[in-house]
């Protein structure tokens, strides 16, 4: 029985796949475009004292200028070179100087249009109709509504569509969002080696096929470890002993009355319980479905009916991978999500709500006030540090490798994958650009009589993996994944983030703390909105 599960282990299709290293490539040498030019200009300026001073002054002073230059421009710390860091410096210095680092809610009229509080029906539900269309079917905006977020986020608005969804829109960027709240019907580690190759290459399939949809820029997945209510899981429980109820099946003390009692009175006590919270981000850019939205009407309420069309789309390509969208985010639920992810104390309370009161008002889903350091910040009395992982599994990866980090632990966590399509031909191009470094890179080390590195040739396996993948007609994915971890106070957050590193070894991949952008990467990793720049 053994050998046959390793065998089929052994004749798995994802034998031999594995990620990419973090680039080490570049223009010449392994350095960047800003590094080759920095070094051009300072050596032009070695010539010119040279030239002015002569021997030995002149000479003498242009070496120890090349010698500082090169001590500041060549060398890289954590994957970006000196003269990056100085530049995140002295952005960071100057955000403080303008007294961008700190954010304070001001009081303001609530503007937002009142929609329905509890999660928008799945699209493709029956019965569902139109209750913000006008007589000729097109869709009415309404005002909108800001979340009223630290940074650019703050320039978000949130709109409904007809099916009771959130539509958050974007005009700085001209994107809109849309959220769907998402959960899966069996447990992937409880399956068989088979069945989970099954659900990982139906999900794979998916993933590229809604990056491939016209329009789509980014999607997030998202798992974040949350508390609620255990009056709510109670309700939830008596809730669906009651559908069993319904359909002649026996539940709850019918089935155990030990389990039943010991169950309700556990429940009676526990004042939170962690949950995991999921979802999936579409980001669609209304650039790219330009021609689309001018023949359904134009304007914003012709981007919001191609935004549907897509949530139906999906809708119907997740089951296969065992995920089923159960709900598509409102405005309420979306600002809920927001609000739980800057003070997680809110989300015990918004738990035990109902009926209209359930979620938060938009207008209440960003932070009271927020302040950022170099590694974290600092949100309603809560620490938070973003990481953003540097380098994935290099040998064969088992599936399901970043359950690890997901399960940390019983404290707030999320981790977010991202993924941004690119165009194929783009993405040739810039692979032969990587052919052609890595070779004048050999050649400059033959020259210079120089060893070359196993990294050195492990990155031209990556270069010649990545053309090959996309000659046979893959989908180009650029990936991102970012892990915010909070805690009540310092020792709390540190004990967290060391639980988290210590779960990044178990799942071989290597964590990196986004230094001096804590508040641009929190906004990105633990946020319904996909706000990643992916370089």
């Amino acid at each position: 029985m053994v050998n046959q599960a390793l065998k089929q282990q052994l004749d798995s299709p994802w034998d031999g796949a594995r990620f990419a290293r973090e680039r080490t490539t570049g223009v010449l040498m392994g350095l960047n475009w800003s590094q080759v030019i920095a070094l051009a200009l300072t050596l032009g300026v070695m010539m010119i004292l040279v030239f002015i001073g002569g021997f030995p002054r002149g000479f003498f002073t242009a070496l120890v200028l090349g010698t500082v230059a090169a001590g500041i421009v060549v060398p890289k710390v954590m994957g970006r070179p000196l003269l990056g860091w100085v530049g995140l410096w002295l952005r960071y210095l100057l955000r403080g100087a303008r007294n961008q680092l700190t954010f304070v809610r001001r009081d303001s009229p609530d503007d937002e249009n009142e929609v329905s509080a509890v999660p928008a029906a799945p699209v493709l539900m029956p019965g569902e109709f139109s209750t913000v269309r006008d007589k000729s079917g097109r869709i009415k905006t309404g005002a909108g509504a800001r979340f009223r977020l630290p940074g650019e986020a703050n320039e978000l608005r949130v709109y409904t569509l007809p099916s009771g969804a959130g539509f958050v829109y974007d005009p700085r960027r001209g994107e809109g969002i849309v959220c769907a709240k998402i959960n899966t019907s069996k447990a992937f580690t409880l399956e068989s080696f088979d069945a989970q190759e099954d659900r990982t290459a139906n999900w794979s399939e998916a993933i590229s096929a809604i990056a491939r949809m016209t329009g789509v820029v980014r999607v997030q997945h998202a798992d974040q470890t949350t508390l609620i209510s255990g009056s709510k899981v109670m309700e939830f429980y008596q809730q669906k002993g009651t559908e069993a109820t319904e359909a002649g099946q026996v539940s709850g003390e019918q089935v155990n009355p030990f389990l039943h009692a010991a169950f309700v009175e556990l429940m009676a006590e526990a004042q939170d319980m962690p949950v995991h919270e999921t979802w999936l981000t579409i980001v669609l850019s209304r650039q790219k479905v330009a021609k689309r939205v001018k023949s359904l009407g134009g304007g914003l309420p012709a981007f919001m009916q191609v935004a549907l069309s897509a949530m139906t789309t999906i809708e119907g390509m997740l089951p296969a991978s065992g995920t089923i969208v159960q709900s598509w985010h409102s405005p309420r639920s979306l600002a809920a999500l927001i609000r739980s992810a800057f003070d997680p104390d809110a989300s015990v309370v918004i738990s035990e709500r109902s009926g209209n009161w359930v979620g938060v008002s938009p207008s209440s889903a960003g932070p009271v006030a927020m302040e950022v350091f170099t590694d974290h910040v600092r949100t309603d009395g809560y620490l938070h540090r973003t990481y953003k992982v540097s380098e994935f599994p290099q040998a064969q990866a088992r599936l399901g490798f970043l359950e690890p980090l997901i399960f940390a632990g019983d404290f707030r966590h999320t981790v977010s994958v991202v993924w941004s399509p690119r165009d194929v031909r783009q993405a040739l191009n810039k692979v032969q650009r990587r052919k052609a470094d890595w070779r004048t890179t050999t050649r400059l080390l033959d020259k210079m009589d120089k060893p070359k590195s196993l990294e050195h040739d492990r990155e031209q396996e990556d270069i010649h993996r990545e053309e090959t993948e996309l000659v046979d007609g893959h989908a180009r994915l650029d990936l991102a994944v970012l892990i915010t971890v909070t805690g009540g106070d310092e020792m709390e957050l540190e004990a967290n983030c060391s639980d988290v590193l210590a779960r990044a070894v178990n799942a071989n991949c290597e964590l990196r703390v986004v230094f001096l952008e804590q508040d641009a990467a929190m906004l990105a990793a633990a946020l319904p909105f996909a706000m990643v720049e992916m370089s």
